[in-house]
């Protein structure tokens, strides 16, 4: 049973609380720009294939930059690089709308597609960042991490929707335009939180010169490589997913299946967050991967629909969990100064991991093969509790 008297008592801390709607508004681009960009580009040209080159560039830009934003946010803090972003990120998403809908050229599309992947703002890092100094607490920490994974989960429950309604609305632009302004609001408004102003130069970190960055420490490398191969199932099972849908004829119950997914994934995230278990962190974050690994091997297992619903929404459960407890795990390795770089390594591990998911989901959900997906995926969770294990070797097993 979900207890829901320690979210009670974390949303009560008043520096958490005040920081949490910004960095919700700022971060609802996440589930919304890349979507409305490919949607956008359909209905303008009609083509596929450019539709989705105009939105992996998007995504292109936003991995590339994220670790170098991270080392600035932990180099001269997260205010100046909010400040040109906030400005920067809606600027340029009604550049790139203006340019779709005019028909300019298409190299155009493409640079000032990936120029918003650049100047998104960067809000998940300093957040997370700033929940240790809030809150000391072993137990309001937790708790607060698993409000920060929900909240992803959250944006890409609400990103969507959004977007397909001004699609329905026959202005799929719009959207691309609501993302610009709720990315540079959100930004602006976080930059006055506590989460912002909470923040301090490690006394160390001036002097400190390093081309490997946040990446020279083995523990972060370890979660990495475990956050590529987690990832990777996210994106093999979402294609399964869709694969298997149309393989039972019935491709309208994809959304469905996934809407469900997360669902349970969000409550499975809750219920970790709720309770003190016993046992490290590290051999948490383990467990949730194999656990994931053996529930996708039975939904493999799915003869039919009404098997499928249910057995997707049981493998789904341990995810979110997962990433709630990988995201503890890195603020507790992280070097000293290095604690936003590192965050968003993780992000572009994570971003990589789902896309190259779902290109070999893609590739091996052919006909009547969506199962040889899952079990790909099952084999990648595998995969990344293995990874897990060095983390554990390099950290001895890192605790509150």
């Amino acid at each position: 049973m979900i207890r829901l008297e320690p979210y009670r008592r974390t949303l009560a801390e008043a520096g958490f609380r005040r920081s949490l709607l910004p960095s919700v508004l700022a971060r609802l681009p996440l589930g919304m720009a890349s979507l409305s960009l490919l949607l956008a580009v359909q209905m303008r040209t009609g083509d596929n294939t450019l539709a989705g080159i105009v939105s992996g560039l998007y995504v292109l830009g936003l991995g590339i930059v994220a670790p170098l934003a991270g080392r600035a946010i932990d180099r001269f803090g997260p205010r100046p690089l909010l400040c040109i972003t906030g400005i920067a990120y809606p600027a340029v998403m009604i550049l790139l709308a203006w340019a779709i809908a005019t028909s300019q050229p298409i190299w155009f599309w493409m640079l000032l597609a990936v120029a918003g992947g650049v100047t998104l703002p960067h809000i998940t890092a300093p957040m997370r960042s700033a929940i240790p100094v809030l809150l000391p607490g072993r137990a309001e920490q937790q708790v607060a991490f698993t409000i920060d994974t929900l909240v992803i989960e959250l944006v890409f429950m609400v990103g969507p929707p959004l977007a397909g309604t001004f699609l329905a609305l026959g202005q799929p632009l719009a959207a691309t335009l609501a993302a610009g302004a709720l990315g540079g609001l959100g930004a602006l408004w976080f930059l006055g939180t506590p989460a912002v102003a909470c923040w301090a130069p490690h006394p160390d970190r001036a002097n400190e010169r390093s081309a490997l960055g946040a990446l020279r420490e083995p523990g972060l490398r370890a979660i990495l490589l475990s956050c590529l191969f987690y990832a990777s199932c996210f994106g093999l099972f979402e294609a399964a997913i869709a694969s298997w849908c149309r393989q039972l004829g019935a491709p309208e119950h994809t959304g469905w299946l996934l809407g469900l997914t997360s669902v349970t994934s969000a409550a499975g995230v809750l219920l970790y967050g709720s309770r003190d278990w016993p046992g490290d962190l590290t051999r948490h974050y383990r467990l949730g991967m194999l656990a994931t690994s053996a529930l996708l091997l039975i939904c493999a297992m799915a003869p039919d629909l009404v098997w499928l619903y249910p057995l997707a929404a049981l493998a789904s459960t341990p995810m979110a969990t997962v990433l709630a407890a990988q995201n503890m795990l890195v603020v507790k390795v992280a070097p000293a100064g290095r604690v936003a770089e590192s965050y968003t390594w993780v992000g572009t591990a994570l971003l990589f991991g789902v896309s190259a998911g779902l290109v070999a989901g893609g590739l091996l959900s052919g006909e009547d093969s969506a199962s040889k997906a899952v079990v790909a995926a099952a084999i990648g969770a595998c995969l990344a509790a293995v990874a897990a294990g060095r983390i554990m070797h390099h950290n001895n097993a890192p605790r509150f």
